[in-house]
């Protein structure tokens, strides 16, 4: 008989061999599963991080881009209360700041600064009692000549004295008229170069801030200098598991076109008017004349159909536990995961015909070029309003006898000058209703008291920011922030040293009759609320004038019943979004259509549904 022993073992054996192979296989498919998972999870990591950097980059912007609206909202203050004050018919007293909001009926609407105390560039100082702007107006045909009677009897020492008084009047009238003919118009020109070459400053900046977006897409993440790449980079590599870190690989997805963000400037295109006095006829006669200039920026907004956001493309070919590395990359394709994200929640600034009362190109309906700015939505007003006029009037200083003064070292605002000069500059530079909608606003470090929650105004505030202390017009100190500084050094690196956004543009304005006058500085861009300032403005009455509250601001309400929001936050959002059903307002109509700028670089984008 024969013996059977060991036929078990070999089948045994046979057996073992398969379930040991079908084991391998079962291990390493599940394996592969959770690598797949694995690297989703580092995809979204990584695109959730290059958001991130990508919304502090647009706070920046959004802050620079207020401080060109501050400028704006300066600019005329200056224009059209500062040097029209002393005018005819201009609005002033308490029957005006408590009366309605209306269209001031003023015959002189030009700059003029001949009133007052006010010296001339020629070095003749007007009397306290002098006021060509008002006496000498076009409206009221100027001064009449002061006629010097005959002297009938020549012998009469009398006649003859009182007729060479008269003369010396006339000419000491007409160096008075003569003095001061062309201070106006070089003011006008002062004004308009100063606040020109402020908005050109901050422009730049926000190109600058706008390319260094945009560049994101130029990047290789493997040996990218820009935070956004960098940092996204890091996320991914340190999600991901060690099967999945050998042969491993990012790639930034390129939008169509090239962009994650295009910023249109709103170019203003404004008249200044102002008055020349000319003698005639022994008379002084105020003379109309005019600048026109298109060289300065109010600001940008950003065009909706360019959607910024963060997508990425992982790959990576992972060890398997069992199966030999040649029958796995014959067996498995190499693993892909897709991810994007996007900052969203804030505002840039509003696009060119939300603010009706800026004068900018072809505006639809109106043609108007004099200088001003929108208060509220669907302003008619701006600040050609009487109440509006009459408050920052009577915030400017007046001299002894009550009369607005003329004299730029005692009469005119200026930030180097003592705490009243600045007030009617703070009032209006504080956001007003307009700006609290369309504007994101961020909370004043110096200003805690004026926002619902003061720990915010710290927080919030956007790092690699200046801040500045409007009452030394130096920077302060705010904590630093827990990564190092980013932008590049162009944009601002004055002070706090290379990364930091400049607050101020150095010397504007240093040159020339009125050096100084008007230049910007540091504590230019202080954010308060006008309420309590100059003891006029409360919570109850804000809004009669303009003003935003404490909570408008704080909340960053939105218009159309949009939640509000200070700054950006960041979502995660699907391929499918991007490449079909997020929809944009493509024009200023309200057509709506798909982003202008998906995702590109890789066929199987338009089939990932999630």
């Amino acid at each position: 008989m024969k013996k059977n022993s060991g036929q078990v073992a070999i089948l045994f054996a046979l057996v073992f061999t398969f379930l040991f192979v079908l084991f391998g296989f079962v291990v390493d498919f599940g394996h592969l599963v959770n690598t797949k998972i694995n690297l989703q999870i580092a995809a979204d990591s990584a695109a959730y991080a290059g958001a991130a950097w990508q919304a502090r980059l647009l706070d920046k912007i959004a802050v620079v881009n207020y401080r060109m609206r501050q400028d704006v909202k300066e600019f005329a203050m200056r224009v059209n209360v500062t040097h029209l004050r002393h005018n005819r018919g201009f609005p002033r007293g308490s029957q005006f700041i408590n009366g309605p909001a209306q269209a001031p009926g003023m015959e002189d609407p030009w700059v003029c600064q001949q009133a007052h105390g006010y010296t001339a560039i020629s070095g003749l100082r007007y009397a306290q009692d002098t006021n060509l702007c008002r006496n000498a107006s076009p409206s009221t045909g100027g001064l009449p000549p002061i006629v010097v009677p005959p002297v009938i009897a020549s012998f009469d020492p009398f006649a003859v004295a009182i007729a060479a008084q008269i003369r010396r009047i006339q000419q000491a009238a007409n160096q008075e008229c003569r003095a001061a003919a062309n201070d106006n118009r070089i003011l006008v020109d002062h004004l308009i170069d100063v606040y020109t070459r402020r908005s050109q400053f901050h422009a730049n900046q926000v190109r600058l801030l706008s390319d260094y977006v945009n560049q994101i897409v130029q990047e290789n993440p493997s040996d990218s200098s820009h935070p956004a790449v960098r940092t996204a980079m890091e996320s991914a590599r340190r999600n991901l598991a060690m099967a999945n870190r050998d042969d491993f690989r990012m790639e930034i997805l390129q939008p169509e076109g090239g962009e994650l963000i295009r910023l249109e400037e709103q170019r203003l295109n404004g008249t200044l008017f102002y008055l020349n006095f000319q003698v005639a006829g022994d008379g002084c006669v105020g003379q109309p004349g005019f600048e026109n200039f298109d060289d300065m920026i109010a600001g940008f907004n950003k065009t909706q159909s360019i959607v910024t956001y963060f997508a990425v493309k992982l790959t990576s070919r992972p060890q398997m536990l069992f199966m030999p590395e040649k029958w796995a990359e014959a067996a498995f394709p190499k693993l892909e995961a897709f991810a994007a994200a996007k900052p969203f929640g804030s505002r840039i600034g509003p696009d060119t015909s939300a603010d009706q009362r800026l004068p900018v190109p072809n505006r639809p309906g109106t043609n108007n070029r004099m200088l001003n700015f929108s208060m509220i939505p669907n302003d008619q007003l701006g600040i050609m309003n009487t109440k509006l006029m009459a408050l920052l009037d009577s915030l400017h200083p007046f001299n002894g006898v009550g009369r607005p003064q003329g004299n730029q070292q005692t009469g005119w605002p200026d930030p180097d000058r003592p705490q009243d000069l600045r007030t009617p500059l703070a009032i209006v530079r504080a956001p007003n209703v307009f700006d609290s909608m369309f504007f994101t606003v961020f909370p004043d470090p110096n200003h805690t008291d004026d926002y619902l929650e003061p720990q915010y105004a710290s927080a919030l505030f956007p790092d690699y920011t200046e801040a500045g202390d409007p009452a030394s017009n130096s920077v302060i100190d705010i904590p630093d922030t827990r990564t190092p500084a980013y932008l590049p050094s162009g944009v601002g690196s004055r002070n706090k040293g290379q990364g930091w956004i400049q607050e101020n543009a150095d010397a504007t304005g240093t040159s020339g009759p009125y050096a100084g006058y008007a230049e910007e500085k540091v504590g230019s861009h202080s954010i308060k609320s006008a309420i309590g300032a100059g003891g006029v403005v409360t919570t109850g009455n804000a809004a009669d004038f303009g003003f935003a509250t404490p909570d408008m601001i704080h909340s960053a309400w939105s218009p159309e019943g949009k939640p509000g929001r200070i700054g950006y936050s960041v979502k995660f959002i699907g391929m499918d979004a991007l490449t079909r059903t997020l929809r944009v307002r493509l024009n200023d109509s309200g057509t709506e259509g798909p982003i202008a700028n998906p995702p590109t670089g890789d066929d199987n984008i338009k089939n990932i549904y999630h």
